[in-house]
């Protein structure tokens, strides 16, 4: 179960809270008015693995990219406009 609480609540309920996530609730905390996540509280949370990302439509062209390809000169940005 995961319980949502504004920041100030999260900080007067406190010692509540900690009781809580003992018992295996999580508890997400959010701040302002536009409840901008601070972060999530709990006993068994899992950190996010890294989403694997693909080419998409460069991988089935056959085209590779090389870390080299990019990096421009001074020059080449200059052509660009940047």
């Amino acid at each position: 179960m995961t319980l949502t609480m504004h920041i100030g609540e999260f900080k007067a309920r406190f010692s509540e809270v900690v009781e809580m996530i003992k018992n295996g609730v999580t508890v997400k905390v959010i701040k302002g008015k536009s409840g901008e996540l601070v972060g999530y509280f709990g006993k068994t949370l899992e950190p996010q693995k890294p989403a694997k990302r693909t080419l998409g439509f460069f991988k089935e062209q056959g085209v590779t990219i090389n870390q080299e390809d990019l990096y421009w000169s001074d020059q080449e940005l200059e052509e660009f406009g940047l």
